[in-house]
């Protein structure tokens, strides 16, 4: 094998090699998403001005089940988020949040920040009603997103709780964390829609999710991948005509 032929294999596999961990992340994040948008339909069960929106009142109908939002003041102010202070809003009440399913306590009461701006409702980045429908198995459910973590906590330190509501009325409560996430990824999706993330979240990483620039992901890994790949192309067929060439200087030779 010639040194050319050799130093094109090597540049192919190392431009491989240091893409492959990003470009399978992204492939996983790509599959997974293409995955819940194929099985699940999710939509937000309160409407306003005839779209679906966000919940933005204490009580609401869905598929004959009322849903109550009880509050209970806790007399403090929550602090102004970065929102807030560009509305130039103060801090919205804290409050203590008990569900309430066709006047049946459900759920543990949890504490929650109201929102006094404009712009969002109500329970924006906290809490939200959807529908949902399992396009594999036919079934409906309703699920109520609600973030459990105030607005200041770190990104790695935030948690949800979803209940999910069957038709018969049955329910069931589960807790989703930020580093337990890739367990759940409807999970995932159903914080999305809601809204209570408050920043993008990936099923397993957050690499999707990050500012694009001109170096990652188009120079690195996308860039590199694809050069990596057409390297390869071109260092087979150097070899294939490396050896085309031995195999008939040894025929002229014999």
């Amino acid at each position: 094998m010639r040194k050319s032929t050799i130093a094109v294999l090597a540049m192919s596999l190392f431009l491989i090699a240091i893409s492959f961990k990003p470009m399978s992340m992204m492939i996983r994040e790509t599959w997974i998403g293409l995955e819940m948008t194929n099985r699940y339909q999710i939509d937000h069960a309160y409407v306003s001005d005839g779209f679906p929106d966000i919940l933005d009142m204490k009580e609401i109908e869905v598929n004959g089940m009322k849903i109550e939002i009880i509050e209970t003041d806790t007399g403090q102010d929550a602090p102004q988020s970065y929102w807030d202070k560009l509305e130039q809003v103060p801090g919205g009440d804290i409050v203590t949040v008990q569900l309430k399913l066709d006047g049946v306590s459900i759920a543990e009461p949890t504490e929650m920040w109201l929102s006094n701006r404009s712009r969002g409702s109500r329970y924006f980045s906290w809490l939200d009603v959807l529908t949902v429908r399992d396009r594999k198995t036919g079934e409906d459910f309703v699920a109520i997103v609600q973030r459990l973590t105030d607005d200041d906590g770190l990104m790695e330190e935030r948690a949800w709780r979803i209940v999910a509501i069957k038709s018969d009325g049955t329910w069931n409560e589960t807790n989703l964390t930020y580093h337990e996430r890739s367990d759940n990824p409807l999970g995932v999706r159903l914080v999305a829609v809601s809204g209570t993330s408050l920043m993008a979240m990936g099923y397993y990483s957050d690499i999707l999710n990050v500012y694009p620039s001109l170096f990652f992901p188009l120079l690195y890994p996308w860039a590199t991948s694809a050069i990596g790949f057409i390297l390869i192309v071109i260092a087979t067929v150097m070899m294939v005509k490396d050896w085309t060439r031995k195999k008939k200087q040894r025929g002229n030779f014999l």
